[in-house]
C-alpha cells in the first residue's frame, strides 16, 4: 500500500517558513507523518514524544496549512460575485450616489477600477446599503 501525502512538499515548506515558533521537533514529526506517512506512533517515538502529541501537531499543521492554501488561491483569485467587488468600494459608490452621480457614472467609474457591474447590480446594492 503506498502512502500519498495530503500536503505536497512546496505546500509544506511555504508552511514551515510561517511557523517561527515551531520546535524542530515539531516540524519534524510534522514532517516525518504528513509527507513521509510514517505511522503516528513510530514518528512520535522517532521525535521522543507522545502519539497524542504527535497527533495535535499534525492536526494543527494540516490547518495552518489550509489556511495557507485559501490565502493563496485569494491572492490568485479575484471574487467573481459583483456584490462582494462593489463591497470593496462600498464608501466611494455611497459617496458617488449622494453627490448625485448616476448609476452610470458609477459603472464608468468601477470600470476604471477594474470591476464589471450591470446597472441593475449597481441599483440593488445601493437598495441594499
Amino acid at each position: 500500500m503506498s502512502f500519498t501525502p495530503e500536503i505536497d512538499n512546496d505546500l509544506f515548506e511555504r508552511v514551515s517558513l510561517q511557523l517561527r515558533r515551531w520546535s524542530d521537533r515539531s516540524l519534524g514529526v510534522a514532517k516525518a507523518l504528513i509527507i513521509d506517512g510514517v505511522p503516528l506512533s513510530e514518528a512520535a517515538a522517532m521525535h521522543d514524544m507522545s502519539p497524542q502529541q504527535a497527533n495535535v501537531i499534525r492536526t494543527r499543521f494540516v490547518e495552518k496549512a489550509d489556511k495557507v492554501r485559501l490565502q493563496s488561491f485569494m491572492a490568485r483569485e479575484k471574487p467573481k460575485l459583483p456584490k462582494i467587488e462593489l463591497e470593496l468600494f462600498k464608501p466611494e459608490i455611497q459617496t458617488l450616489h449622494e453627490k448625485g452621480y448616476t448609476v452610470e457614472q458609477i459603472i464608468t467609474f468601477l470600470a476604471e477600477n477594474n470591476v464589471t457591474a450591470s446597472a441593475t447590480t449597481i441599483r440593488n446594492f445601493l437598495k441594499g446599503n
